[in-house]
């Protein structure tokens, strides 16, 4: 009897010895698992920042060059007195048009072109007016302080109204400065801090400040 009791006693000893090692094992385990995961999602979300970066910046390069270009062509004659290649401005909002293959008419589908900045939708599109094409450029769970800026030739910020600058202020506007504040989620979908991605330009409206002569300033 004493020999058996002293085999249970080991058996038992060997069973719990082995249960601990196997509860060790496990714990380790589980520790490289969420270390493990925790960096893949780190991992991920380094992609996902300069992804976003990165569309903030070319969102903002696409503006620059194609509002730079307003009004190239748009009145040849200098007939009326409105402006013909910046025809609506709003802090979200801004049409432009340009006679980029200068054949005397705007019918191109890049001559007449409208960016939006809808915090509704929490999208960024560009609307081609001519073949009523818009491109969504960006969307995602917030524009956060995105907006459009508007400035005269002393460097006077002009301030919309409701419907936008007036007919004289829109004459005015030699600089248009885009402000781009974007956001984005987390790959670990447990996170809800949003990434974040800011980009500005500043755009010299060339046909404007450069090119058009004094005489004629409706473009």
């Amino acid at each position: 009897m004493g020999a058996r009791a002293r085999i249970a006693g080991q058996s038992g000893s060997m069973v719990v010895e082995t249960l601990t090692t196997i509860a060790v094992g496990l714990l380790a385990l589980a520790a490289f698992t969420t270390l493990h995961v925790g960096q893949m999602y780190a991992m991920r979300d380094q992609v996902r920042q300069v992804d976003l970066q990165s569309s903030a910046r070319d969102i903002a390069d696409l503006f620059s060059r194609e509002v730079r270009r307003a009004g190239a062509g748009t009145n040849p004659t200098c007939t009326g007195t409105a402006s013909t290649g910046l025809l609506l401005a709003k802090s979200n909002q801004v049409r432009i048009r340009a006679d980029l293959d200068a054949n005397g008419v705007l019918t191109g589908a890049q001559e007449d072109v409208t960016w939006t900045l809808d915090s509704t939708s929490k999208s960024i599109t560009r609307t081609q007016n001519n073949s009523s094409t818009t491109e969504t450029l960006w969307t995602g769970p917030s524009i956060g302080n995105s907006r459009i800026v508007y400035f005269n030739a002393s460097g006077s910020q002009l301030t919309p109204g409701g419907s936008g600058l007036s007919a004289a202020q829109l004459l005015a506007v030699v600089r248009v400065r885009i402000e781009l504040d974007l956001k984005g989620t987390s790959a670990q979908t447990t996170n809800t801090n949003l990434q974040v991605a800011t980009a500005a330009a500043d755009v010299e409206l060339r046909n404007r400040r450069f090119l058009t002569p004094a005489t004629c300033p409706y473009l």
